[in-house]
């Protein structure tokens, strides 16, 4: 699970520099990622799948949801 919390916080640093710096843990709620939006939403399912080579839902990528769901959903 470290190597997929590190992979994800890489890519949450690179299409959001505004979250340089910011604290990026299990625990985050992506509406905490800064300029989080519905587009950036989009990017980052992109890249979840292409990164993790699997399909991701929509609702998985609401606001209110932790990376750690993000994470156990990847996982199963």
């Amino acid at each position: 699970m470290q190597v997929m919390m590190q992979k994800i916080v890489e890519g949450i640093q690179d299409m959001f520099p505004a979250a340089m710096g910011v604290e990026i843990n299990q625990d985050t709620l992506l509406t905490h990622i800064p300029d989080w939006d519905s587009m950036s939403s989009v990017n980052f399912k992109v890249f979840l799948e292409e990164t993790f080579g699997t399909q991701v839902p929509d609702e998985l990528l609401e606001g209110g949801r932790r990376i750690s769901e993000i994470i156990t959903f990847i996982k199963a």
